[in-house]
This record gives structure tokens, sequence and C-alpha cells, in this order.
């Protein structure tokens, strides 16, 4: 019977991406970077977001791809940006035609490939890539459409980049798979805390070294997400709107609630352990954080 923590480890290992989906995300963006570039004049594209951190967790989904549009294309920058994720959509579809399988989100267009959540010990292919329209606005910095407040919003997703690598070298290695697993946590429960990408922007600030153990430090991680998820938690490259702006007063109570009852599992999950239940920790644990987790 695996203990607590070699079962964190084992999850660890779990949450990183195999060769095969590795193999699959750089087919899967090849084609996707290919149908755009045939209907758009473009001056570059790259890989961005969680994916481009390292701190994408599994089964693989909304790969960011961003796509900066040339001198040909400006002229859309002076229309209403859903006209820009609307012209991507169009796109997409040329290539993409079942139903449902393009589909604009608020920042971009996502081309969804599968849908199953892939079982404990499958190494699942990429789910969907998220193709982000973007103007280069000069200093690494760019603009991309947002539906939701119907303006153009300025990005540096290099400075997020470089922030979350020192952060995980303040940490020794340890905060990327523990960003990871708290994000296993939201994703199993139904994602109480939106974005994904607000964890990281809390765990940024609020997990501090010395690490201990995973199992102590993700409960201690929730505990802090529960005290602070109230507050507002501004764009860490100082561009664009708060990061936690999705949080609506009843988004907030529910991801407490979460929050509380994670709390609570892991408090028993630690009880357990230290009366010799290991197969009841492993149970809770996995309640906690999803079916990657190990039971053996």
């Amino acid at each position: 019977m695996l203990t607590t923590t070699q079962a964190f480890d084992k999850f660890r290992r779990r949450l990183e991406l195999s060769e095969t989906e590795e193999k699959d995300a750089a087919k899967r963006q090849k084609d996707v970077r290919e149908c755009i570039r045939e209907c758009f004049d473009l001056t570059r594209d790259f890989l961005s977001g969680s994916y481009r951190r390292h701190t994408k967790t599994k089964p693989l989904k909304d790969v960011d791809v961003m796509f900066v549009l040339g001198e040909k294309e400006r002229w859309r920058r002076a229309k209403p940006p859903i006209e820009m994720l609307e012209a991507f959509e169009k796109c997409l579809k040329k290539a993409y035609s079942e139903p449902g399988q393009v589909v604009i989100g608020r920042r971009s267009v996502t081309v969804e490939f599968e849908k199953n959540y892939y079982p404990e010990g499958h190494e699942g292919k990429v789910l969907s890539i998220d193709a982000v329209p973007a103007f280069e606005s000069g200093n690494n910095e760019y603009e991309i459409s947002d539906k939701v407040t119907g303006t153009w919003i300025k990005t540096n997703p290099e400075t997020h980049r470089e922030q979350a690598t020192a952060k995980n070298k303040q940490l020794d290695g340890h905060w990327v798979p523990l960003v990871k697993m708290v994000k296993a946590w939201n994703r199993a429960n139904e994602k109480p805390i939106k974005p994904s990408f607000l964890i990281e922007v809390m765990a940024e600030e609020l997990v501090e070294p010395p690490f201990s153990n995973y199992a102590d430090e993700v409960r201690n991680l929730l505990a802090a997400l529960e005290a602070n998820i109230h507050r507002a938690w501004a764009d860490p490259a100082g561009l664009g709107p708060p990061v936690s702006d999705q949080m609506t007063p009843e988004l907030v109570n529910s991801a407490r609630k979460a929050l509380q009852e994670a709390q609570r599992k892991a408090a028993l999950a630690r009880r357990a352990e230290e009366t010799g239940r290991k197969g009841d920790a492993l149970a809770l644990w996995r309640e906690i954080l999803g079916d990657y987790f190990p039971l053996s």
C-alpha cells in the first residue's frame, strides 16, 4: 500500500505530459496553425498560456496558440473584437466542420478534438486547441480581443512565463507541480475557480518557501485560496483587466464552499494516514484531487 507521500509523488509524475501527449500536441497545434495561416496575414504564431508555462493539467485541454496578425489585417483592429473572433471561427470551420467542434470563447476560438475525460493510466490526447488572435503593441505586449468586455485588452505572455519560472525556482521546482495539483482539484470539482489561471496568480503570492511536502502544501494552498478568493487579483503583467473578473459574489461563495469541503476531506485524510488507514487516506485524496490521484 502506498503512503500518502509516495502517492503524491506518483500523482506528480502522472500530471507530467507523456511523450504521446507531447507528440499529439505538436501535431494538432501544427494543423491549427496551418489552417489560420491560409486565411490571415501573420507575423508569427507561438504557444502561450499554461502549456507554455508548464502549468497545464491533464487531460490536456485548451492549449493556447497566439496568432500575431500582420499589417494586412490591421484594419480589423478598428472593428469590434467579436468580429475578429468570428473571422477566426469562419476560417477554422473550413477544416474542422463537425457540429460544435469550433466554438468562440472569451478571448479565443476553440477547436475541440476529443470530449472524453480519459480514465486512469490512459495516455490522453490533446482535447482542444485555443486560437488567440492578437496584434503587436510593442515591448513584447499584445492586444487581444475580449468578447465579454467588448474591448481589445493588452497582455504580455512572456512576463507571465518569466514570473512563473522565477516562482518555481524559488520553491526548488515544487511550485509548478503544486499548482497543477490544485488545478486538478479545480477541474475535478467543476471549476469553482474561474479561470484556472487565477489559481496560478494567487499561488504566486500565497505560496512561500520553504516547501514541506505536497500533502501539507496542497492543504495550505487550499486554505489560503479560501481566505483570499474574495480579493481582486490583478493581471501580473499589469496590463489587462483583473484575472479575477469572472468571480462574482455568487461564484466566490461557491468557491469558498468547495474549498472548505476539500479542506475537510484533507483533514480526514491526514487523520487516516496518522492512524494507519492508508487506503482510506488515498481514497479521500482521490475524492479531492480527481482520478489521476493513485490508489496503488
